[in-house]
């Protein structure tokens, strides 16, 4: 009868503490055994797809951040009255026509 064996992963705890992950182990890797979850090729997919999300995620941010800034560069000096009457396509004709 085949023993099972047990994920050689360890898991840190908040207080820097660490235990043996207790899920059995199916996958083995230069001669260490993992679960599923602490398969260190799982963990480089998944590491990946956050990284392209995040990638994602930061450009849109940065170009909302520009037009922001952009808008607000072509309202400077503007009293409060003008800049109740400055239109979207106003803004965008001082920005370049963009």
């Amino acid at each position: 009868m085949a023993v099972d064996k047990q994920c050689e992963t360890r898991i840190w705890g908040e207080r820097v503490q660490s235990w043996q992950c207790h899920k059995r182990a199916i996958i083995e890797r230069d001669g260490k055994w993992y679960c599923k979850i602490h398969d260190p090729e799982y963990v480089k997919q998944k590491n990946m797809k956050k990284q392209t999300r995040w990638a994602k995620e930061a450009a849109k941010q940065s170009a909302i951040w520009a037009l922001k800034q952009a808008r607000n560069n072509a309202t400077e000096g503007l009293t409060l009255e003008e800049l109740k009457q400055v239109t979207p396509n106003l803004i965008r004709k001082a920005l370049g026509g963009i």
